[in-house]
């Protein structure tokens, strides 16, 4: 009797494991692939965000309306490897600068209290600073606490509310990925596992929620999540580089000359015989990073260089072969 009712049991602390833990595996490769590739290019951070949101909203959710203890876990768990995996995209996303350094008239601790830019609609999620994307965060969970210490567990409906953009966003975090793809035809910053263990682990949180009977707003997102996964997957697999629409593309480009065809578009910029400008930010010395000096190219049609050097500006006349 006793190893029967022990059977179960084992079985939903194993299955409860894996529904806290699988989801965020994937997030970890992809940090560990920017590490790898010292590059985040072809990843949208707004994916990040979404999910973000989605699980932040699924925690109060669960205060309102309680559902398996599994579910709130994971989320919190998910919310802490999205914070490790925007760490990792901040710090190896394409950048003029190194914006993560603070000026020196601007302190850490300066910045941490100035929110002027936290609400400012033009910079919401695309900050240039780190810090100001955790500020962010924090502004979140501090609104819903406040809501949920005035209403308590009383008004039911507005926790069902949460509960169907919590699931709406989560349906939709794949779409950005999906569209990024699209654009740049390229993911090689992308990691596999965090893909498998996209497809994997919604497959098996779909089937997870219809044996529990979960809410049904978990149950539709999850169906449509699979679909997603499909989609994202084929992207995959023509995407990469080993893909077949990458070796058509690399194919067709290869007569034109052009050996990478991601960079097609850049290559076409660089072919116009008009001016080139190109303004460069540098720092003339150690002790005075106000002075700063400017390097201009310009395509003319004379053979010679000739340079001449003024007080702040450097102006290099070159002629730039066709």
């Amino acid at each position: 009797m006793s190893e029967e009712n022990s059977s179960p049991s084992i079985l939903k602390l194993s299955a409860d494991f894996l529904i806290i833990f699988f989801p965020s595996i994937g997030y970890f490769f992809q940090g560990i692939k920017f590490q790898k590739t010292k590059s985040s290019i072809g990843f949208s951070k707004i994916l990040c965000l979404l999910i973000l949101l989605a699980n932040i909203l699924r925690i109060y959710f669960w205060l309102g309306k309680p559902f398996e203890k599994s579910l709130l876990f994971q989320a919190i768990v998910v919310i802490i490897s999205q914070i490790y995996l925007m760490h990792y995209y901040l710090k190896y996303r394409e950048r003029p600068r190194d914006v993560n350094k603070f000026p020196p008239e601007r302190s850490i601790l300066n910045h941490i209290i100035s929110w002027k830019d936290i609400f400012r609609p033009s910079k919401i999620w695309n900050w240039d600073y780190e810090i100001d994307f955790y500020k962010f965060i924090f502004l979140i969970f501090l609104f819903l606490t406040i809501i949920y210490l005035i209403i308590g567990k009383s008004f039911l409906q507005f926790y069902d509310a949460l509960g169907i953009i919590s699931v709406a966003l989560e349906t939709f975090i794949e779409i950005p990925q999906i569209k990024e793809n699209c654009v740049t035809r390229n993911v090689k910053n992308l990691s596999m596992a965090m893909v498998l263990s996209w497809f994997v682990g919604d497959l098996f949180k779909s089937v997870y929620n219809l044996v529990n009977k979960s809410p049904l707003q978990l149950i539709v997102g999850g169906l449509i999540l699979n679909c997603e996964d499909i989609i994202l997957s084929t992207q995959v697999i023509c995407f990469t580089e080993e893909g077949w629409i990458a070796k058509i593309m690399k194919k067709k480009f290869k007569n034109l000359g052009i050996d990478n065809y991601h960079d097609i578009d850049s290559q076409n910029n660089n072919k116009n015989n008009g001016m080139i400008n190109d303004k460069i930010d540098f720092e003339m010395d150690d002790y005075n990073k106000d002075k700063m000096g400017i390097l201009k190219i310009n395509n003319s049609k004379k053979n010679n260089d000739v340079i001449t050097i003024e007080d702040d500006e450097i102006n290099i006349d070159t002629n730039i072969g066709k």
